[in-house]
């Protein structure tokens, strides 16, 4: 990503991050608000969470319209991305399948939420699931829901999409160039700080992932974020299996959530943990998966696909999830300070809609798009645990 050489002295909205979601709000507010806006990112585009993220594009959410309706908008917005913004970005369909026993009210209640809304879904009874997937064993599930048109893409190269085409909006965009901390006057922030002075400005945008807390803790706002890290394996199946599956496997992730899988492109399958619980410090973790996890996640995946057991492991890596109470975003504004954070391992299929959704308070003060008070910064000061927690896995 190329950068300007000189950072300017003011603008009407300086964004902090150059992940999906503020590159998202970068491209959404140069292209509805008639603006000055300037990107600023401590490392380069796409790299952090956003980087690291499975960035699977489903719609089930259960009973859960807000986040059904965001998904929904956005993967189409992703299908139409280089009509939208003249940048093409890697994108893949896979089916996401939910696998059910009787008393599993989440799964079809996801069923028939996609159903109202007129999004593709399929209901399969255990027979037609083994048909239609043989490459699965098991028993304890009755029936499964398909979100049909789901999908997966890659965070860093939708990221590097919406900041060209935030520049050719005429985006100010600065890599390699940390945020040390936030300007104030009369108790609203007007400004940021970097290594090369002040950018002054009226709205400014934290979108940094796990460094969030830290810049608002500097204003006094309090964030309740953890950042957990998750472990990430890649498959490369062996032929046998490519050839007497030529489709893989779909997206899937079995009840409890603690562990999902997904295509890969080139053939592989990818692996990983969820939620796990492991806080870590985001400048400095293990970036190399724990050898006993390697182990149980090939375990788990081989008792339930027993073809894949000669799979050799193409990649491994580790990243964080920027985790709430609740598991539900926060997207705020403050003093002067718009909020997107917390997206707690399932942001990246909602990027698009984030940057409407943030383009829409800082021109409006307000948005139709969703209802914003669910995603309040006020709901851990009436609740510590803020919105109800509901399985959200991938």
């Amino acid at each position: 990503m190329s950068t300007v050489p000189s950072q300017p002295d003011g603008a009407d909205v300086v964004i902090v991050g150059g992940g999906i979601m503020g590159t998202s709000i970068a491209f959404f507010t140069a292209t509805e608000l008639d603006l000055d806006v300037v990107l600023v990112e401590a490392d380069n585009i796409g790299s952090g969470s956003t980087g690291d993220s499975s960035a699977v594009l489903r719609h089930h959410y259960g009973d859960d319209e807000i986040y059904t309706k965001m998904a929904w908008w956005s993967h189409q917005f992703y299908r139409q991305f280089s009509e939208k913004t003249g940048e093409r970005i890697a994108h893949a369909d896979s089916p996401l399948v939910r696998f059910a026993s009787d008393d599993d009210s989440y799964v079809m209640d996801g069923y028939e939420t996609l159903e109202s809304l007129g999004i593709p879904v399929s209901l399969y009874d255990r027979d037609e699931v083994q048909e239609r997937y043989p490459m699965f064993s098991f028993d304890e599930f009755d029936r499964a829901v398909s979100d049909d048109s789901a999908g997966y893409s890659d965070g860093a190269d939708v990221a590097g999409g919406f900041a060209r085409a935030a520049q050719e909006q005429g985006v100010t965009i600065l890599t390699n160039t940390p945020v040390t901390d936030l300007t104030t006057s009369n108790g609203r922030v007007d400004g940021v700080e970097t290594e090369l002075g002040t950018i002054s400005s009226e709205n400014v945008v934290l979108a940094a992932g796990p460094w969030t807390p830290r810049l608002a803790e500097s204003i006094g706002i309090e964030i309740p974020i953890t950042t957990e890290r998750e472990q990430v394996i890649i498959l490369e199946p062996s032929e046998d299996y490519k050839n007497a599956y030529p489709e893989l496997t779909p997206t899937t992730a079995l009840p409890g959530g603690s562990w999902y899988m997904r295509p890969d492109f080139s053939d592989g399958i990818l692996v990983a943990t969820h939620h796990s619980g492991e806080q870590v410090d985001p400048d400095n973790y293990k970036n190399k998966p724990d050898e006993d996890v390697l182990l149980e996640l090939t375990d788990k995946i081989f008792d339930v696909i027993p073809e894949l057991s000669d799979a050799g492991i193409r990649g491994q890596y580790c990243g964080v999830y920027s985790t709430t109470p609740d598991h539900d975003f926060i997207i705020d504004e403050t003093k002067n300070c718009y909020l997107a954070c917390g997206f707690s391992g399932h942001g990246f299929k909602h990027g698009p809609a984030i940057g409407k959704i943030v383009a829409d308070l800082i021109g409006h003060g307000e948005t139709d798009f969703i209802d914003i008070d669910h995603f309040s910064l006020d709901r851990f000061s009436e609740d510590a645990d803020g919105n109800s927690l509901s399985d959200e896995a991938i």
